[in-house]
C-alpha cells in the first residue's frame, strides 16, 4: 500500500513538473519572440581566452557603453536605436580600437549588426530566453575568445564594476515596449528554474 502511494506521488509530481516546463516553454517562445521584435542586443567578442585579450575585450565594452548609452536613452523604438547605432557605427569601431591601441596591442576591429542565438541571461533580474536576436557586434582581432553581451535596448548594459541594477528608464521604456505581461514574464521566469534543473 505504502509503496503504491510513494508510485502515485512520484507520478504526479512528474506530471507536474512536466506541465510546468511545457508552459513555461510556451511563455518562453512568446517572450522571445516580443524581445526579439522590440530590442537589440550587444556583443563584444574577444580576440582570444589570454588573460589580457579577456581583460581587453571588459575595457571595450565599458567604452562602446558608456559612449553608446545616452544615445539609447533618447531612442524610444529598436527602429530608431538601429538607426543611431548605424550612424555611430564608425564611432563605436574607433573607441574599440582605441582602447587597444591604448593597451599596446593595436588590432583590427570590426562593427556589424547581425542576427545570433543568444543563450538564456539575466540582466538585474530580468531574464531573456535563449534565442534569435538582432545585435550590434565587435569583434576584436580573430574574435576567437570567449565573448560577452547585454540587451543594447532597452539600455540594460552594465559596465565597470558588473554591478546589475536597471535603470529606471529603461524599465519603463521595456514596459512601453513590451507589456506589462512580458515584463513580468521575463522577472518572474527565473524563480521557477529549479523545476528544470532535474
Amino acid at each position: 500500500m505504502k509503496t503504491k502511494y510513494i508510485r502515485r506521488t512520484v507520478v504526479l509530481a512528474a506530471a507536474v513538473i512536466i506541465a510546468l516546463a511545457a508552459v513555461r516553454m510556451r511563455i518562453s517562445a512568446s517572450v522571445q519572440e516580443d524581445l526579439r521584435e522590440q530590442g537589440l542586443r550587444f556583443h563584444v567578442r574577444a580576440t582570444s581566452d589570454s588573460a589580457e585579450d579577456q581583460r581587453e575585450k571588459l575595457m571595450v565594452r565599458d567604452a562602446v557603453i558608456d559612449y553608446v548609452s545616452p544615445y539609447m536613452e533618447q531612442a524610444e523604438t529598436k527602429e530608431e536605436a538601429a538607426e543611431i547605432l548605424k550612424e555611430k557605427k564608425e564611432e563605436i569601431r574607433r573607441i574599440a580600437a582605441g582602447v587597444l591601441e591604448r593597451q599596446g596591442n593595436p588590432r583590427k576591429v570590426e562593427v556589424s549588426f547581425t542576427t545570433e542565438s543568444f543563450p538564456e541571461r539575466e540582466y538585474g533580474g530580468y531574464t531573456f530566453p535563449a534565442g534569435i536576436y538582432d545585435a550590434v557586434r565587435v569583434d576584436l582581432g580573430e574574435a576567437g575568445g570567449h565573448n560577452w553581451w547585454c540587451v543594447m535596448f532597452p539600455d540594460l548594459c552594465m559596465t565597470k564594476d558588473e554591478k546589475e541594477k536597471i535603470n529606471q528608464e529603461a524599465e519603463e521604456k521595456m514596459k512601453k515596449l513590451l507589456g506589462e505581461e512580458t515584463v513580468k514574464a521575463i522577472q518572474n521566469s527565473r524563480h521557477f528554474s529549479w523545476l528544470l534543473a532535474f
